[in-house]
């Protein structure tokens, strides 16, 4: 019995290590690794890059407040700026605390130009974006929304795969509409 909260249906199989894209049971199987832990594994399992500048981090200091000045993340901010469209970098913690910041940026944008209408967000019905009120309501899901109403409102959906659908959700509220 576990006392793990039940958000998914697990699998009767655990890893005890990862090198590159494959995982390894305890019995020594090898898994080439599809899932990459929800897409957040990018770099790979022990990618030695990675693995020493944890090491190297974890030796001075391991999480400070952005209320502070942390030259290791202007750092990075500017490499990711130079090399990317991006004029700024909003660092984040998870991929919910990403889509959230994502849907707060948009309706911010719009709303700092005079287009306040504009707050609405075309989302694919039964999505995963993460388990916020808000992501749950992007989502568009029954079975991840229910019990948690009301559904934040702001998000239209639409089957994936249904085009008729989606041209249809593209208005003045959520699109750089043009007539």
């Amino acid at each position: 019995m576990t006392s793990l909260v039940g958000n998914y249906n697990r699998r009767k199989i655990s890893f005890m290590k990862g090198k590159g894209s494959f995982l390894y049971t305890f019995s020594g199987k090898k898994y080439l690794d599809f899932v990459q832990g929800i897409a957040v594994n990018s770099l790979g399992h022990s990618n030695p890059y990675l693995c020493r500048a944890l090491k190297k981090q974890a030796g001075k200091v391991w999480h400070i407040s952005n209320a502070f000045l942390i030259p290791e993340g202007e750092k990075l901010a500017k490499r990711l700026t130079k090399k990317t469209f991006a004029q700024k970098v909003m660092f984040q913690n998870s991929g919910v605390e990403a889509t959230e910041a994502a849907i707060k940026v948009v309706r911010k944008y719009f709303y700092s130009i005079g287009k306040k209408e504009k707050n609405r967000i075309i989302c694919i019905r039964n999505s995963f974006h993460g388990r916020t009120l808000a992501t749950i309501s992007a989502s568009g899901s029954k079975k991840n929304t229910e019990g948690f109403g009301p559904n934040m409102p702001g998000f239209d959906h639409f089957d994936y795969g249904d085009y008729k659908k989606l041209r249809k959700l593209i208005t003045k509220k959520n699109s750089r509409y043009h007539g």
